[in-house]
């Protein structure tokens, strides 16, 4: 960052004149620019005054030209021991008070230490602070603290506003305290040494009583408004030095803070430059919120003010136009935007001119609004009028401001649990993030399996088909009920206890047809008059004799099955075998032997069913990689097994009810006669938001050591997880990466940035990737410990960064997938590395020419990668953007995004 005029100097003469210990210099910039500057050096010696003069005066004009020299005093070493002159002391952050030494130190950076920045605790101080007054500044203030306390902080508000006092008065504070914070501050300044004050902190406080708050809500009144008032207010020193080296707000805030152990303290600040607004801003806040009318009198005094807070670090600024009539209206919100925008540059401009290195970036950082749009609030009558606050129908308004100050208590909560650095390290190690393996027996699927708002749906008898992209939760569902069927009927409430679940098809059952068993069949039906459909049936048949849900009949009533029941009862058991292909195949081309078949699946199992008040379902999964595409196998596989569920339905066999897992690309690209009968009895696999971090908080705690974090900042037994709210479940993951992706108060949220990274550009949403991508962060983040030169975010366990080369990792798992899906593709997708993420058309064309020209016409083309989650066409920007879940896979350059 370039380094400001008044450090370059100061280099330059100490480079020239300062050589020993016995040799200093002084400089001083005057609030009204003139330069001061006194040098002791050995340089001097056996030089005149006027010769030492010149050397300077010589020194400014190349250095300084612009400026106006003011007292120039230059000594030699022995000179200044005569005159008893010594070197200047360090300066010190704590020396500022007023207006005064800010403006003072504002115009001298060069006097400035690098400080390192002073970490944030609790309680944190907010200061409402405005130049002008009538903004609507204490109203705010009244609706945030009240909005704090509902949401569960213990809140202290104080009156500084002492020259026009009204807080008690605007909570309806009754009944009043004996005190204020006036009496309290006067007793302190004038009492003799070793004298006990006679007003204690308890008596200066009172509590606004909140039907149903979890939080408390108390407040600091000035002082009774009477004439002893005034004479105390008048008489006030804000900067009075108490006890050696304290002043009146530290003496206030510990005595506060052992009292009530507040979360928060609001101070209603006075407006203005004047020394309660010093106190206010300066001495106590550790975050501003400025009103202000969008005018230009209040943008000026506004720059003023930030010019003079440029040097306090720690300072965080928000900014609230308040109160606008008109909002809405398109010229007033276009001049609220320029004038934010144009305070945002001023903060950055005093800024980069303040600091000197790159190491000052998170501080810059640190001033830089919470928000991506201005804070409004409107004018509101009512609110005008009232008498006393809050107005309950105008707290929403207000929501947005208690939001920038609860973000940065959680986040000081968060970095108090995390301080021991051990612990923290101890804490990782134990992270597991288990990727949900329904299939896997040792699993204990009740912790980690996530019920997303899609389950209702799959309940449901008329839903038959389920779609998604692989990866999304279609394998995890068909094993929860064949696998953990206590679970799936938990989860169900109730509604699948007299449900019957058989793996009509895929890996739940060891003893089925393979994929070469498969073409077999298909090259033998047709031939034989059969078809796909009477296959599916006497398949299903099959598995159902091997589950042992029926028998044949004895006597007349099961002599039309004799021969059924001769040819499956003779089949082998176990594995698979040869003998159950030709089985099927018989089954299925012999047509008196068919009808037989459809017999028995309407007798022996619908109406066994109906008459034991059960229901059967028929589970289908695996269908992409068992049946092929090539050769139309897939087509007409499954197009018979979906006439076998028309055709089932068109029996009214209403106990029995298929669930068929598929591909979503796979069902687009289907085609069969009456495909609309399937309109609205499917379900497409989506992972709304809640339901993604719920699953990744299940995934978190895991870990008992993490558990334990969450119950102590936001505690949600994982019974409940469920119906715990999106911001309980944010909190909670706040602890394992943060609430902002990077230092700067505006970076993207991180919850949203892992949701939306892991959802392709159709929408759909990789459960699978999460895991992938927390396991990754971890490994990242292990590699920092012990490495004092990394700077790591301690109000969080991993990283940004880590989260990044967690998500690359996801990313290529994911682009090895879909080439397994798209083998065909493999050509094209490797040809996408080093390629921009934002292609226009013309590249991508040139692309699909090189690569996939014989696959499909390019429009086509472009639309299947559009269908199967890869790109989006942008029209604004009018190019496409390849998803961030393939862009990091795929190697492909990222910059240049809008």
């Amino acid at each position: 960052m370039q380094e400001n005029w008044q450090i370059l100097l100061k280099q330059e003469i100490t480079n020239q004149y300062v050589h020993n210990s016995q040799e200093w210099i002084d400089l001083n910039i005057s609030t009204s620019g003139l330069l001061n500057l006194t040098i002791v050096s050995e340089e001097f010696i056996n030089l005149s005054i006027p010769q030492r003069k010149e050397q300077i005066y010589n020194l400014f004009k190349s250095q300084v030209p612009h400026l106006s020299p003011g007292f120039i005093s230059l000594y030699t070493p022995q000179e200044a021991d005569s005159l008893n002159l010594s070197a200047p002391q360090a300066f010190n952050t704590a020396s500022v008070k007023t207006w005064q030494d800010l403006a003072i130190q504002a115009a001298n950076p060069q006097n400035q230490p690098q400080l390192p920045q002073h970490e944030p605790s609790l309680p944190r101080t907010v200061t409402f602070y405005s130049f002008k007054g009538g903004v609507g500044r204490t109203t705010a203030l009244t609706h945030v603290a009240w909005i704090l306390a509902m949401r569960g902080r213990k809140v202290v508000v104080v009156d500084l506003d002492l020259e026009a006092p009204g807080l008690s008065t605007a909570f309806n504070l009754k009944p009043q305290p004996k005190y204020g914070i006036v009496d309290y501050f006067y007793e302190r300044s004038y009492l003799p040494a070793g004298v006990e004050p006679s007003i204690s902190i308890a008596e200066i406080f009172g509590e606004v009583r909140i039907t149903n708050a979890i939080g408390r809500l108390f407040v600091v009144p000035a002082g009774y408004l009477n004439l002893d008032y005034v004479s105390k207010v008048d008489d006030l020193h804000a900067n009075t030095v108490i006890d050696g080296d304290q002043n009146l707000w530290s003496i206030f805030k510990r005595e506060i803070y052992e009292q009530l152990k507040p979360d928060i303290l609001l101070i209603d600040s006075r407006t203005g430059i004047n020394q309660w607004g010093a106190l206010s801003l300066i001495q106590a806040a550790d975050e501003a919120i400025i009103f202000l009318f969008p005018n230009e009198q209040n943008k000026q005094g506004i720059e003023v003010l930030l010019q003079s807070l440029q040097s306090l670090k720690d300072l965080s600024i928000n900014f609230v136009f308040s109160p606008v009539l008109d909002s809405d209206h398109k010229a007033v919100s276009s001049k609220i935007i320029n004038i934010w925008k144009s305070l945002l540059n001023k903060i950055k401009t005093e800024l980069n001119e303040h600091y000197e290195t790159d190491e000052d970036e998170s501080d810059l950082e640190n001033h830089q609004n919470l928000i991506e749009e201005p804070l409004v609030i409107p004018y509101f009558t009512p609110i005008a009028v009232a008498d006393n606050y809050p107005v309950p129908a105008f707290l929403d308004y207000y929501n947005k401001i208690a939001n920038l100050i609860d973000e940065e208590t959680d986040e000081i909560e968060r970095k108090n649990i995390l301080t021991n650095s051990e612990k923290r390290w101890e804490i990782i190690e134990t992270l597991q993030f288990p990727e949900v393996n329904a299939a896997d027996q040792r699993q204990d699927l009740s912790l980690l399996f996530q019920r997303t708002t899609d389950f209702e749906r799959f309940l449901d008898d008329t839903t038959c088909l389920i779609r998604g992209r692989k990866g999304t939760g279609k394998t995890a569902l068909y094993w929860l009920v064949l696998k953990h069927k206590n679970l799936a009927q938990k989860l169900a409430h109730g509604r699948l206890d007299s449900t019957i679940f058989v793996s009509a098809h895929g890996r739940f059952q060891e003893s089925r047809p393979s994929r070469e068993e498969f073409q077999f069949i298909h090259q033998n039906l047709q031939p034989k008059s059969g078809t796909w459909e009477a296959f599916w049936r006497a398949y299903l048949l099959l598995r159902c004799h091997q589950e042992n849900l029926f028998k044949f009949p004895r006597g007349k009533k099961g002599e039309k099955f004799s021969e059924l029941k001769q040819i499956i009862n003779n089949l082998p058991r176990g594995t698979w075998q040869s003998e159950c292909t030709q089985a099927l195949l018989e089954l299925s081309t012999n047509f008196e032997l068919r009808l037989i078949v459809k017999d028995a699946i309407n007798i022996l199992l619908n109406e066994e069913a109906k008459n034991n008040s059960q229901k059967l379902w028929f589970l289908y999964d695996d269908l992409d990689e068992d049946f092929p595409e090539v050769g139309g196998v897939r087509q007409q596989a499954l197009t018979g097994l979906f006439q076998l569920v028309q055709s089932c339905d068109a029996n009214r066999l209403t106990e029995i009810r298929f669930k068929i897992f598929l591909r979503e690309d796979i069902w687009n690209r289907l085609s069969f006669d009456n495909k609309s009968h399937f309109t609205g009895r499917d379900i497409i696999l989506q992972w709304a938001k809640i339901d993604f971090l719920r699953l990744a908080l299940r995934q978190a705690i895991q870990s008992e050591p993490f558990k334990k974090l969450v119950d102590r900042v936001a505690p949600i037994p994982i019974e409940s997880i469920d119906q715990a709210s999106e911001e309980a479940i944010d909190k909670a993951l706040e602890l394992l990466w943060g609430s902002r992706r990077r230092g700067g108060n505006r970076a993207k949220n991180v919850s949203r940035w892992v949701y939306e990274r892991l959802t392709d550009s159709s929408g759909t949403t990789f459960p699978r990737s999460l895991s992938i991508l927390l396991k990754g962060a971890k490994e990242q983040e292990l590699t920092y410990k012990g490495k004092s030169s990394i700077k790591l975010r301690t109000d969080r366990l991993l990283q940004g960064n880590s989260l990044e080369f967690g998500l690359k990792k996801a990313s290529e798992k994911r682009c090895e997938e879909i080439k397994e899906e798209y083998p065909d593709l493999i050509k094209f997708f490797d040809s996408l590395k080093n390629v921009s993420a934002f292609l226009e058309k013309e590249p991508l064309q040139k692309i699909w020419q090189e690569s996939a020209h014989d696959i499909a016409e390019f429009e086509e083309f472009a639309s299947f990668l559009s269908e199967i989650g890869i790109i989006e066409w942008r029209e604004k920007e009018e190019r496409y953007k390849v998803a961030d879940i393939y862009a990091y896979g795929f190697g492909m350059d990222r910059r240049g995004g809008l």
